[in-house]
């Protein structure tokens, strides 16, 4: 029997990979040799027993009658259930920052939360890299490197994401944003310019990596670095090389805060590249073939860009470079061309993260949010990335005729929230997700904490406190029948009792005070006094004022109140006995504190229930109850206080 999950994502990459392998499972033959059947279970485990058409001879025979399978949750790793926890923190704060903004702008907030949701993950990329370096297991190296690139492609993904849609960017140039993006994330020569510059030796051109280096700082905007190793060459005071580096020197750059209009800097830029594509075609670099490279890529050729395509992992390396040597004045809805002419370097089979990347390019955030549900990281980042999204507002582009932006993004979070009440300490985590998707989140949550296990008073305690929290009285109502029931088979009848009272159950109530009655008959002492309830356990709780005063020597006050329980007749049979008997040392004290009347009373029901007391111990009342009438006629003792 073969079972699907999805696989990890390989680590020497930028690709996130979802594509499946087969999982097998060799079943116990004898169970399973003529029928399977399978049932689903809570969460995502799913049952393998024998089928109906299965022998009871052959079930008797075997070992394992039941098979549980699960889906493995890498959320559900140790080493990742930190990024859970402040992951929800930052959700909750950015439902709290959207509820707040409704009336105003508030873009700087969810810029700042944006970032922290980055941080986050960056965290967690540390983590895992040091885990890595740590493990000695090769599958476990293997599986930390690959939640690694997971995340690290995440990262790179909502960076992107944050520049072009959530970031406020004066004047909408994103070149600056754009090359800082690929700095940041493909620092592939940065370490080998660094060392270079630092032994700062004419003649470095011996390093095989050195005009490659200059390549990628120039590709990545870093024009002061590339021609402070250009001049780390040995023929750097040749004519080719000042040249060059004169272009280099003379190249434009766009700052917003510059002074001058971005009609001015494009006319500027246009005519610095004109001169450079006539020093090309006049050949004057042709016998310095890496000069004349470079300066095809600052003219933005796109040939020069294919030639060095093998030097780099995947095309978007090169996104900065060709959007700064072909049209660095690009807003954002003007990188879907670039994003083509990038991606067209590469040719086959694309990767996801270069669809999601430039369907970001393009703006199409539906294929974005597609694409992102397919990462193995148990739906992480599409459910956090869209719903920063949605309450950026750039999600309405989705939006036709029908709302199904809010569809979308609730349907992600109600996925998530379920998937993390399947677990045994995020549950409270998954719960907050679903509260934030009224109603089904709430029906939904309803459903899914009545199932929780609960193992110890902790955890149900832990469960109420949530369930009130969102308002949800089913559940609590749920939890306190199912401990007090639990407690009451135990014979704790107090428990059940207190567990009874927090629902305000007088039939749980009910059952909890009749145990503690019958318990107290045969010899258990009675629950504690602020245990107890009015209501449907009046009785008990009245009788348990009577054994207070009488221990405090308040005899007529007991006495009063004890007849008032007799006479009420809200005993039940089996403690009749005991009730009648209680009246013994009242009716022995030296000096009477019973009434006539209530001598009578005490009779009456004596005789009513004859049943309930018989023999010596009925004597022996009679006796003390005629004694007493006898004490209060000569003390002509009054009825009332």
């Amino acid at each position: 029997m073969n079972f699907t999950r999805c696989s990890d994502a390989n680590p020497n990459s930028h690709t996130i990979y979802s594509k499946k392998r087969v999982k097998q499972f060799n079943l116990p033959h004898k169970c399973f040799e003529r029928n399977v059947a399978c049932v689903w279970r809570r969460g995502n485990k799913i049952a393998i027993f024998p089928g109906s058409q299965t022998t009871i001879k052959t079930i008797e025979n075997c070992d394992n009658k039941i098979l549980d399978i699960r889906q493995e949750i890498s959320l559900f790793t140790p080493i990742l259930r930190k990024l859970v926890n402040e992951a929800n923190g930052a959700f909750l704060s950015l439902q709290k920052a959207s509820d707040m903004s409704k009336s105003s702008d508030n873009q700087v907030e969810y810029l700042k939360l944006s970032r922290q949701y980055r941080s986050i993950v960056r965290v967690c990329l540390e983590n895992l890299q040091e885990a890595t370096e740590k493990a000695s297991d090769g599958l476990e190296r293997n599986s930390l490197q690959s939640f690694t690139t997971i995340f690290y492609s995440i990262e790179c993904i909502w960076h992107l994401c944050e520049i072009l849609y959530i970031d406020v960017i004066p004047g909408e140039i994103v070149l600056p944003y754009i090359l800082e993006w690929a700095r940041f994330h493909f620092p592939c020569h940065e370490q080998t310019a660094a060392s270079i510059l630092e032994a700062c030796e004419k003649g470095s051109e011996d390093n095989p990596e050195y005009w490659n280096t200059i390549i990628g700082m120039v590709v990545q905007g870093r024009i002061d670095v590339a021609r402070a190793l250009l001049k780390l060459h040995s023929s750097s005071d040749s004519s080719e090389f000042k040249l060059l580096d004169n272009s280099m020197r003379a190249m434009p750059v766009y700052n917003v805060y510059g002074g001058i209009s971005s009609g001015e800097f494009t006319i500027s830029w246009k005519h610095w590249h004109a001169e450079c594509r006539s020093k090309y075609t006049s050949g004057s670099l042709a016998r310095q073939p890496q000069l004349e490279l470079i300066l095809r890529i600052m003219i933005g050729d796109y040939t020069a860009f294919e030639t060095i395509r093998i030097k780099y992992t995947s095309w978007f390396d090169m996104l900065g470079g060709w959007i700064l040597f072909t049209m660095p004045w690009a807003k954002r809805r003007e990188l879907a061309s670039a994003a083509a002419a990038c991606a067209g370097l590469t040719p086959g089979e694309k990767t996801h993260l270069d669809i999601i990347i430039q369907a970001l390019l393009e703006g199409d955030l539906h294929q974005v949010i597609h694409e992102i549900q397919q990462v193995s990281d148990n739906g992480w980042s599409a459910t956090h990335l869209t719903d920063m999204l949605y309450h950026c507002g750039k999600l309405q582009i989705l939006d036709k005729q029908i709302d199904v932006t809010a569809k979308i993004r609730d349907s992600l979070i109600l996925e998530y929230g379920t998937l993390l009440m399947e677990h045994k300490s995020l549950w409270s985590a998954g719960l907050s997700y679903l509260a934030a998707t009224p109603p089904e989140g709430l029906k939904r949550a309803e459903l899914l904490l009545e199932r929780i296990p609960i193992d110890s008073e902790a955890k149900a305690m832990r469960i109420l406190a949530e369930a009130n929290k969102y308002g949800l009285p089913n559940v609590v109502q749920t939890v306190c029948g199912c401990m007090s029931t639990r407690r009451l088979k135990s014979g704790n009848s107090g428990a059940a009792l207190a567990w009874g009272g927090r629902t305000r159950s007088t039939e749980l109530c009910a059952r909890a005070a009749e145990q503690a009655l019958r318990r107290y008959c045969a010899g258990a002492p009675l629950p504690h006094a602020e245990l107890l309830l009015t209501g449907s356990t009046v009785l008990l709780s009245k009788y348990c004022d009577f054994h207070i005063l009488y221990k405090n020597r308040e005899f007529r006050k007991a006495a009063k109140l004890l007849v008032s329980l007799i006479t009420s007749k809200l005993s039940p049979d089996f403690f009749w006995e005991t009730l009648l008997l209680d009246t013994l040392p009242l009716l022995e004290t030296e000096t009477p504190v019973l009434s006539a009347d209530e001598t009578y009373e005490i009779m009456l029901c004596l005789e009513l229930h004859s049943c309930a007391l018989t023999g010596k111990k009925a004597d022996m009342l009679r006796f003390a109850l005629a004694r007493n009438l006898e004490r209060t006629a000569l003390l002509n003792l009054p009825d009332e206080d």
